[in-house]
């Protein structure tokens, strides 16, 4: 068996391979330049004046830091529990309901609680006070308010406050309160709070070091280059906040993201997301989750 010819066959075999995947990775090269660097001789900001895209005030460049994070959710039942056994038996007697860690709150059926109402001329201290008062919620202080995600027009306006790291909040569903309104007699300014259901997080660990985020300014060229933003549309708001990517086991594990508000003529809010530290689409994505063998 001549095996210096079988070398040589071998050889050139795996050579035209090499070369023919040399070539796809350099078409593939040349056309995610078109695509990211299409009309780079203008700034986003004019291609996106080209396109009759607006936006309020200055797309901003700044590169803010953040973590990949862990949490585990909160047992509304034993945290209640506590507070009956140390502080007040009858704490949340009446007016609850309990449902996969969430907690729902009627404060009208429970008269222990005060009455809360929300002024729409000055959200923020009107939440304070509901925030502080340990008799009405449970980790009230860790909360802030997230005026991009709440809506206060409309039949039923609502209220979205969330936890926080490091002054970046969290959006998300395991870790806020969102707060159902309804109008009060003979003012269209003052809401009262009749039921919220809240999530929570404990234990929240920093999984990496920090690192440098894409700016709100990234996110949104990124999300214009893959034909994201409709020509004519508004940018309304553009809110960094942490986001859950995936479940493993009982833990939570949660990146920074970019959400971006987007409004079309005669459509609903779009809201899409872009990962701060890839700075790629996760819009839509379903969360994974992922069980220890």
């Amino acid at each position: 068996m001549d095996f210096k010819r079988i070398e040589w066959i071998f050889f050139l075999a795996f050579l035209g391979l090499n070369m023919f995947l040399f070539g796809i990775y350099q078409e593939g090269l040349k056309e995610e330049n078109n695509v990211s660097f299409s009309g780079q001789t203008d700034s986003i900001e004019k291609r996106l004046g080209k396109d009759g895209i607006t936006y309020k005030g200055t797309l901003s460049g700044e590169k803010k830091e953040g973590y990949y994070l862990s949490g585990e959710q909160t047992n509304f039942y034993d945290e209640i529990q506590k507070e009956r056994d140390t502080r007040d038996r009858n704490f949340f007697k009446n007016g609850i309901e309990l449902l996969d860690n969430s907690l729902t709150v009627y404060p009208q059926m429970n008269y222990a609680q005060t009455s809360y109402f929300i002024d729409e001329k000055n959200v923020e201290k009107s939440l304070e006070a509901f925030l502080n008062d340990k008799d009405s919620v449970l980790f009230g202080n860790q909360y802030r308010y997230l005026s991009d995600f709440s809506n206060l027009d409309g039949e039923f306006p609502e209220i979205v406050v969330s936890q926080s790291y490091k002054n970046i909040p969290f959006k998300d569903d395991t870790t806020q309160i969102s707060l159902k309104l309804e109008k009060t007699d003979g003012s269209d300014n003052i809401h009262k709070i009749y039921k919220y259901t809240q999530t929570h997080i404990q234990g929240i660990e920093e999984l990496r070091d920090k690192t440098d985020l894409s700016s709100e300014r990234d996110a949104i060229e990124t999300l214009y280059i893959n034909n994201k933003i409709p020509s004519n549309a508004k940018i309304t708001f553009g809110k960094l906040a942490y986001t859950r990517i995936y479940k493993i086991r009982e833990k939570n594990v949660y990146v920074p993201v970019w959400f971006i508000g987007i409004k079309s003529n005669g459509s609903n809010l779009q809201i899409e997301q872009v990962n701060a530290m890839s700075n790629t689409i996760i819009t839509n994505n379903i969360v994974p989750k992922v069980e220890n063998q």
